[in-house]
């Protein structure tokens, strides 16, 4: 009776980390984008040579945190409890005047299975690999068919750490173009290598949460953002 419970705490103990470590995973690759401007803009202005970035802008950046933000359940049972309670939708007859779109949400829908992927298309004998616990999902559905040959799929659901074999060293080799992690199906003590490895040999990482087809999408667009940044 007692292991079956402290069971049951350790899976609700890793999901709630697992959120709170995806958080801190965004806030850090903020910190570092604003620093990486500070310095870039200084050398600039002073002549100095620039060194080299990850590429990833602030903006993007802050876009990630604020989708790991509003992703947490606590917002989103109360976005429910606000949706529930807003007032109902002027008549027809009612002004309908076009208003500008804000620009401080972030667009709900994800990019198209079909958007241009020109720089990882161009990942040559090099792999795009996926990690994370991938049983049971449509694989096909989220990674474009031309990359489908070149993406790798390490499922750490059922093979753990022996899932991820010697990747970390293929990725400092070169051999991996980039990394999607679905951070909400993998534990953190799998995914910490590779973003490591990535992070040493500047090698773009995407996250995925659970890994639907539209969060592994958005994250393929922020990786061609990455690579398309670092070719200019």
């Amino acid at each position: 009776m007692l292991a079956e419970l402290q069971s049951a705490l350790g899976v609700r103990r890793r999901d709630a980390l697992g959120r709170v470590q995806r958080l801190e995973a965004a806030l850090a690759a903020y910190r570092r984008a604003v620093e990486e401007r500070v310095v870039a803009e200084f050398a600039r202005d002073h002549g100095l040579r620039t060194p080299q970035l990850t590429g990833v802008s602030p903006e993007t950046a802050a876009r990630h945190l604020h989708e790991a933000v509003l992703a947490l359940p606590e917002l989103i049972d109360r976005g429910a409890e606000q949706s529930s309670a807003a007032p109902p939708q002027p008549s027809p007859t009612a002004d309908t005047k076009p208003r500008s779109p804000s620009r401080v949400g972030t667009s709900t829908a994800g990019p198209t299975a079909g958007a241009p992927l020109p720089h990882l298309a161009a990942l040559g004998t090099r792999k795009l690999v996926v990690i994370g616990a991938l049983a049971g999902r449509q694989k096909s559905e989220a990674i474009p068919e031309s990359l489908l040959p070149q993406t790798e799929w390490v499922d750490t659901g059922s093979g753990g750490a022996h899932a991820i074999g010697n990747l970390p060293q293929r990725i400092r080799q070169g051999r991996v173009i980039a990394l999607v992690i679905l951070d909400r199906a993998v534990q953190h003590k799998h995914s910490e290598p590779l973003v490591s490895a990535a992070r040493a040999a500047g090698v773009p990482v995407g996250f995925a949460g659970k890994g639907g087809a539209a969060s592994i999408r958005r994250a393929l667009a922020n990786i061609e953002e990455q690579l398309a940044a670092r070719s200019t």
